[in-house]
């Protein structure tokens, strides 16, 4: 049974990871760092894809899953995501265009000193370490905050097998 969803999910991860990898390439490319819609687009994206992922294992175990496949449904596509999110990210920033740091750290404080928010014009955000430490950081936290929705979505797509007495 938990092969089937952890197929699916891989399967519909990669599907998502293309979509995220396109996005990726496209802000970098246009230098779109402070694009506020490509900033929410990128943050929301994942869901869809992972709800996807339970939807379909559910509908592969003939309408039956249990919260803990609906829940392994989820963190599978999201592993697949952020990991080859944190890959490309790495490589692009770090190894293939360094240059890129310095843009995105432009148009991040632009777009502070721009915003009308107290916080935003005072030094509150540090700047950003590019390390594969920070990087790895960051893939870890986003797989732990996306697993919220994950859980929320297993509970709503959840339905046990019934028992036979």
């Amino acid at each position: 049974m938990d092969q089937i969803v952890k197929k699916n999910s891989f399967i519909v991860g990669l599907i998502g990871a293309l979509f995220n990898l396109a996005l990726v390439i496209y802000v970098w490319k246009t230098e779109a760092y402070a694009d506020v819609t490509s900033g929410i687009i990128m943050l929301l994206l994942p869901i869809p894809f992972g709800i996807a992922a339970q939807w379909w294992s559910k509908k592969s175990l003939n309408g039956y899953m249990s919260l803990k496949q609906g829940v392994l449904a989820f963190f599978l596509c999201m592993l697949v995501i952020f990991l080859i999110d944190f890959i490309v990210n790495y490589l692009i920033y770090v190894h293939v265009d360094p240059s890129a740091q310095a843009a995105a750290e432009k148009a991040t404080e632009s777009f502070a000193q721009k915003n009308e928010n107290a916080l935003a014009s005072q030094d509150v955000f540090k700047k950003p370490v590019y390390s594969l430490g920070s990087y790895f950081t960051g893939f870890l936290s986003k797989l732990l905050i996306y697993t919220i929705p994950g859980i929320l979505s297993a509970l709503i797509f959840r339905k046990d097998i019934p028992q036979n007495s």
